[in-house]
């Protein structure tokens, strides 16, 4: 039998039953897109079409490896440091945390135009913008602490005073 099916909007095929078992299980046919085959009424999704054949459409991908082409790159597959941009921001130092938060936003959305180097390059700057952040922070608290430890004497003798003089 003589498949024909669509991709991109334009009729593919025919393909015999081999080739087109081959274009489902590399996920190039999924369960859809349309498909034909001499005896159908009209073009019908592959999982309305051949039930048995949509579970195989869209196998995981081993390991380490890239998705198929047009498979969606689901989310989380690139962190998007999100939570710690946001604590960064409220914790540690305001501009740069937002810096972060930028970066971190655009994960997602990269992910799901395909853009995967794009994702991973928005992850690596709102991870090192989030730890900028949290450095300033931390130097911000070590310099108030010095300052501190500098005044000490000065406020202590200033209480010393005050009670002396009954304040």
């Amino acid at each position: 039998m003589n498949w024909f099916y669509s991709e991109g909007g334009a009729q593919k095929g025919p393909v015999d039953d081999a080739a087109f078992r081959a274009l489902v299980s590399n996920g190039t046919i999924r369960p859809d897109t349309l498909v034909w085959h001499e005896g159908m009424a009209d073009w019908q999704p592959l999982s309305a079409a051949e039930p048995a054949l949509a579970p195989q459409v869209v196998p995981p991908p081993p390991p380490g490896s890239a998705p198929a082409a047009g498979a969606p790159i689901p989310p989380g597959t690139v962190p998007n440091h999100l939570v710690g941009a946001i604590l960064a921001t409220i914790f540690c130092c305001l501009p740069f945390g937002i810096v972060s938060i930028v970066y971190a936003a655009q994960v997602n959305s990269k992910l799901a135009a395909r853009d995967l180097d794009g994702a991973r390059a928005s992850s690596h700057n709102a991870n090192a913008w989030m730890w900028v952040a949290i450095g300033v922070g931390i130097a911000k608290l070590a310099f108030a602490l010095f300052q501190l430890l500098v005044a000490a004497p000065e406020i202590h003798k200033a209480l010393e005073e005050a009670a002396a003089h009954g304040m």
